[in-house]
């Protein structure tokens, strides 16, 4: 096995075993005790009506803590790296681009609002303009609340995908592969949170989640894979990911059709994907490409 083969097999097995273990262990406790677990907009009801135990607030706190895996897997790849003496932590990080941080925080907050928004239009049209939006089901003093939430968190998986996995696959393959191999791995890494979103309603309906969730994911790796290779920040994608994650919650939530919405979504990240490889290039994915 090479360096960059093992390097990546021990961020992405360190990372699996530190979130899964976290995931199902207490989605196990969960069910054997009766507690249900707070997760993301669950943070809205914690704030509002608080927990019902120190149980309940313990699981909420460990599940949320396994979106840290990323973080641990470069950790634990770094020590590797250290004891081999084979580089840098992040292997791309030495090749600096300049960035206007006004523009890409344009940008950053654009790029969400309007995939959402048109996914809403679609929704609605294929609706047959017949159902309401159901505004104020989220109130907007949460938005503030929520999108510090999801930049403390699940923000910091950018750390492992974008600031480690992305750049080390690049020294092998063209940006454009190694975002579908991090899209893919990504998307993997969730899988036991979506079948614990989806569990009660069937298998069929838990099977449909972990298909739809990864074509969505995979052009999502596409398009936060640009915004690294353009600017090597890992700050701007820590921000659009919890942007994006903000955006989608008052998304579904005022949907009048959630079944639908993220089908919509999906299609338009694949356009997104689509263009920013045809514009940006195959090899680099990048606005400084050239």
């Amino acid at each position: 096995m090479d360096s960059i083969t093992k390097r990546a097999t021990i961020f992405y097995g360190v990372t699996l075993l530190f979130t899964w273990s976290l995931w199902i262990g207490t989605m196990r406790i969960s069910d054997e005790i009766g507690v249900e677990i707070f997760y993301n907009e669950g943070l809205y009801t914690m704030l509002t009506e608080g927990a019902e135990n120190i149980q309940q607030l313990l699981l909420s706190l460990f599940f949320t803590a396994a979106v840290y895996g990323p973080i641990v897997g470069v950790i634990a790849a770094g020590l590797y790296e250290k004891s081999r003496k084979e580089g840098s932590l992040f292997p791309a990080a030495r090749k600096k681009h300049p960035a206007n941080v006004g523009g890409w925080l344009l940008f950053i907050f654009l790029y969400p609002v309007l995939l959402f928004s048109a996914a809403l239009l679609v929704t609605w049209i294929m609706t047959g303009f017949s159902r309401e939006f159901n505004w104020g089901v989220v109130p907007l003093w949460f938005l503030p609340v929520y999108l510090l939430f999801q930049f403390v968190t699940s923000g910091m998986e950018e750390f492992g995908w974008r600031g480690y996995l992305q750049p080390l696959l690049q020294t092998r393959y063209t940006a454009e592969k190694a975002c579908f191999r991090v899209g893919v791995l990504w998307s993997i890494w969730h899988y036991p949170f979506i079948i614990f979103l989806n569990s009660s309603y069937g298998t069929v309906t838990v099977l449909l989640s972990l298909l739809g969730f990864t074509l969505l994911t995979i052009p999502q790796a596409y398009v936060l894979g640009w915004l690294y290779n353009s600017t090597r920040n890992i700050w701007l994608c820590v921000l659009l990911h919890a942007w994006a994650n903000t955006a989608s919650l008052y998304l579904l939530a005022v949907s009048p059709a959630p079944l639908v919405t993220p089908i919509a979504v999906a299609i338009g990240t694949w356009l997104a994907a689509n263009y920013l490889v045809k514009k940006y290039g195959k090899e680099e994915l990048s606005t400084q490409a050239g």
